[in-house]
């Protein structure tokens, strides 16, 4: 099987560095949107939430290789987060404090994962990004208007509320550039859990 997923790799590989040549910012919803129109995004599990998985990995596999290989064509492959971009190379332009989320993705054995931590890794990467994009709403009342709910709703109406924006606007779930708006409401939904923990 591993023999496959590198071959899938290498096929992601060359569309990903094709795509940064003629476009060299690209956020990471746009490069998926891509590789399925050009039917490279194949199923690879059954379960949605493991195929979802196992496609992201794949294409952060992809990427990670591209970054180490485009060093040696003179490029630099930047993953920032969402955001992707190819630039000329230069001399100590680039840290290695993604060494290792590259670790993690280049090992094609950790593309076995659970449900739980398919859930737990999605949301420390949100956490992440959210923390480093000043996402944040310290105001209760703004995180209700933010999920369309009045400010009297309940624990579940919230949940309710974010799993509907979620599936609607996540980047990984939809070609359209809709992370703004999935993250403003991943921002309210944490805000609200703080909230509702706090008045217990």
């Amino acid at each position: 099987m591993e023999n496959s997923l590198e071959s899938i790799s290498f096929s992601l590989q060359q569309a990903i560095f094709d795509l940064l040549l003629q476009s060299p910012t690209c956020k990471l919803n746009h490069i998926f949107s891509h590789l399925k129109e050009i039917q490279l995004l194949i199923s690879l599990d059954k379960d949605p939430e493991q195929n979802l998985f196992k496609q992201n990995f794949l294409v952060m596999n992809a990427l990670f290789n591209l970054q180490t290989d485009a060093n040696a064509l003179g490029y630099a492959v930047v993953i920032d987060s969402i955001n992707i971009q190819l630039m000329r190379y230069q001399e100590n332009q680039l840290s290695d404090n993604n060494a290792t989320l590259a670790n993690y993705y280049l090992d094609l054995s950790n593309i076995v994962i659970s449900n739980e931590e398919i859930k737990s890794l999605l949301d420390s990467f949100w956490h992440y990004y959210t923390a480093h994009n000043h996402f944040e709403l310290h105001d209760v009342n703004g995180a209700f208007e933010v999920l369309g709910l009045p400010n009297n709703a309940t624990l579940k109406q919230v949940k309710h509320a974010w799993y509907k924006i979620a599936l609607a606007s996540h980047p990984d779930k939809t070609a359209s550039h809709n992370s703004d708006n999935y993250l403003a409401a991943n921002s309210a939904y944490q805000t609200l859990i703080k909230h509702f923990s706090m008045t217990k």
